[in-house]
C-alpha cells in the first residue's frame, strides 16, 4: 500500500489534468466562430460534451497506464494512492456518458468517445497508431463546427477542414514529443525538427481562415517566433526540457484557437480564449499537464 495519505480533491484534479480542460472548450468555441454560428445554448452543449470526453480520456489513460506509471510516473494519483481505482472507473464512465448525452451532435461526439477508448486501451503498444488516433481526436474536436453547421457554405467548410487538419498535424507532433519524453536519450535534432511543425501548421491554417496575413497570422507569428527561437538555441533536449516544450505547445493550442476566432471576425471570443491561458497556466504550474 502507498505510504502517502490519500488526497481525493487534489488527486481528482490531477487525474483530470484540469489545466488542460480549457483547450477542448476553446476548440469548440473557435470552430463555432469559423462556422459563423452564434455562441448559444447549442454551442455551450457541444463545448460541455467535448470537455467531458477530453476529461474522460485523461481518466481512462491513467486507468490503462497505471502499471507503467508505477515505474515511469509515480506522481500520478492512482499510483500514489490518492484515489481508489473504483472511483476512477466510475468517473470515467460518467464523463463518457455525460459527454455523449450533453452533445447536440451525438454521432460526432459518440465517435470521439469510441476513439478515446481506442487510444487509451488499444494504442499503447503501437506508438504510431497512438499518434494518429490522438491527432484524429483533436482534429475532430475542432471539426465539430462541421457537425454543428452542416449547411455552411463550401468556403466555410473548406476553412474548417484546413483548420482541423492542421490541428491534427499540431497534435501529432506534440504526441510524438510525449513519446520522446519517455526515451532516456533522443537526438536533439529530431526533437528540434519535430517542434517546428506545430507553429508552422497553425500559421498556415490561420492564413487560410483569415484569407491573408493580418491580423490573426501576424499576431500568432510573434509567440511562434519566440518558441522557434528557443527551439533552435537549445543545445540538448533532456526529458525535463521536452516536458516543458510540451507544456508550451499544449497551452499554445489556445493561441491557435484564439487566432482562429480572430480570423473569423470574433475578436471577443478570441480575447476570451487567450485570457483563459492565464488560469490554465496558473494551474499548470501546480498540476502537471501531462
Amino acid at each position: 500500500m502507498s505510504a502517502v495519505a490519500p488526497r481525493p480533491l487534489i488527486g481528482t484534479l490531477r487525474l483530470l489534468r484540469v489545466g488542460t480542460l480549457f483547450s477542448p472548450a476553446a476548440d469548440v468555441l473557435a470552430a463555432a466562430t469559423v462556422a459563423g454560428l452564434p455562441i448559444d445554448a447549442t454551442v455551450a452543449r457541444a463545448t460541455l460534451a467535448s470537455v467531458c470526453l477530453y476529461a474522460a480520456g485523461m481518466v481512462w489513460n491513467d486507468i490503462a497506464d497505471r502499471r507503467v506509471d508505477a515505474a515511469q510516473r509515480p506522481e500520478r494519483p492512482l499510483v500514489r494512492g490518492d484515489l481508489p481505482l473504483a472511483f476512477a472507473l466510475a468517473l470515467g464512465v460518467a464523463l463518457l456518458a455525460g459527454g455523449v448525452l450533453a452533445s447536440p451532435c451525438r454521432s460526432h461526439h459518440g465517435l470521439i468517445a469510441a476513439l478515446v477508448l481506442a487510444y487509451d486501451f488499444g494504442s499503447k503498444r503501437a506508438p504510431l497508431l497512438g499518434v494518429a488516433l490522438m491527432a484524429t481526436l483533436r482534429a475532430m474536436n475542432l471539426g465539430v463546427g462541421l457537425a454543428l453547421a452542416p449547411t455552411a457554405p463550401p468556403a466555410v467548410r473548406e476553412a474548417l477542414l484546413v483548420a482541423a487538419s492542421c490541428y491534427g498535424v499540431y497534435i501529432a507532433a506534440v504526441t510524438m514529443l510525449g513519446i520522446f519524453e519517455d526515451v532516456p536519450s533522443v537526438r536533439g535534432r529530431a526533437v528540434a525538427a519535430l517542434q517546428t511543425a506545430p507553429p508552422l501548421a497553425a500559421l498556415f491554417a490561420l492564413a487560410v481562415v483569415q484569407g491573408g496575413a493580418w491580423p490573426a497570422p501576424a499576431l500568432f507569428a510573434l509567440p511562434a517566433a519566440w518558441f522557434l527561437r528557443r527551439n533552435t538555441r537549445m543545445p540538448a533536449w533532456p526529458q525535463a526540457e521536452i516536458r516543458r516544450s510540451m507544456g508550451f505547445l499544449l497551452l499554445g493550442t489556445m493561441l491557435y484557437t484564439g487566432g482562429l476566432a480572430l480570423a473569423a471576425g470574433r475578436g471577443d471570443v478570441a480575447v476570451a480564449i487567450v485570457l483563459a491561458i492565464v488560469p490554465a497556466r496558473w494551474i499548470a504550474r501546480r498540476i502537471a499537464l501531462t
